[in-house]
């Protein structure tokens, strides 16, 4: 298996997301109540239940992009990018909509965009990728 720049990239793509998951899903877990509050909300206690559930879930899903990010070629790296694109592309759109409905203060843009960017991310990736896996 050869390792181009493109690979490098998106090594630390994935990377970054990984980290970044990483500390959303601690603060989410940890100060959920907090984390709302920078976002000009607030909930009741099954809000802040759902909010730790969701930081759980980024834990969990910044390990597992972790640890694949040196899969390079590997099949199960592409379902994986495909399921972060889709996934994120969906989180952009419910993100864009609660931004749109007033439903968070300005800081909510940067969910907006960094599902933008995520999602774009990893469809741009997954046009490079798809070509790498027909060559191995």
């Amino acid at each position: 298996m050869h390792f181009n720049l493109q690979s490098m990239k998106l090594k630390t793509f994935i990377s970054i997301h990984s980290i970044l998951l990483f500390l959303f899903g601690l603060g989410f877990l940890l100060v959920p109540a907090m984390l709302l509050s920078f976002y000009g909300t607030s909930s009741n206690s099954t809000g802040l239940l759902t909010a730790r559930v969701f930081g759980i879930s980024c834990l969990q899903l910044s390990i597992i992009i972790w640890y694949s990010r040196n899969k390079i070629g590997s099949k199960l790296l592409k379902i994986l990018m495909l399921l972060l694109f889709l996934g994120n592309a969906l989180a952009f759109a419910l993100a864009l909509h609660a931004q749109i409905s007033g439903i968070f203060n300005v800081l909510g843009w940067t969910n907006v965009v960094l599902y933008l960017l995520f999602a774009f991310g990893y469809g741009y990736f997954l046009v490079g990728y798809k070509r790498e896996l027909e060559v191995n």
